[in-house]
């Protein structure tokens, strides 16, 4: 009997403390795309990722037009079959060099696009940290995807952009 009143006691206690954290608590909204695609420096490092991939597609392009190239010269009828065979062989390591250009770039493009990503975040995050403060949030959530509803006085989104913008 005294073991039920305990563990009851202790049930309640965990009960009331976790209301009262739960009051304390105030959770604030981010969201990081609205940062990116709004703030300056956001757009610059978006300016950035364009030129990287306005370059990788040049590439790409160059290196289609090699297989295409090869591809043409394999429909002419007036191949020996030495120079069919040669030609098969350049087009086969043709077509497997384009497909690891697009691999590779679209790996070089992903990864830059994070890297931008995380430095335009890091830039904003002593802001997003001192207008949290201000406000007093215990937490900031930035995943857009994850959150149903946020109240309009939660996200501190336009804040920390105009807060971004003004620093530069």
């Amino acid at each position: 009997m005294k073991i039920l009143r305990i563990i009851s006691l202790t049930g309640l206690m965990a009960l009331v403390a976790a209301t009262a954290f739960a009051q304390a608590s105030k959770v604030g909204f981010v969201n990081p795309q609205r940062i990116i695609n709004e703030s300056k420096i956001g757009r610059v490092a978006q300016q950035d990722l364009a030129r990287l991939g306005k370059e990788k597609d040049r590439r790409v392009r160059k290196a289609l037009a090699k297989v295409e190239g090869f591809q043409a010269t394999l429909k002419k009828d007036v191949l020996s079959v030495t120079e069919q065979q040669n030609a098969e062989e350049q087009l086969r390591i043709a077509v497997r060099d384009y497909e690891k250009l697009v691999e590779n770039s679209n790996l070089e493009i992903q990864s830059e696009e994070r890297r931008l990503i995380q430095f335009v975040m890091r830039r904003a995050d002593s802001f997003l940290r001192k207008i949290a403060g201000e406000m007093g949030f215990t937490m900031i959530l930035t995943d857009p995807e994850i959150i149903g509803f946020v109240d309009s006085s939660m996200d501190i989104t336009d804040r920390v952009i105009s807060e971004l913008n003004a620093a530069l």
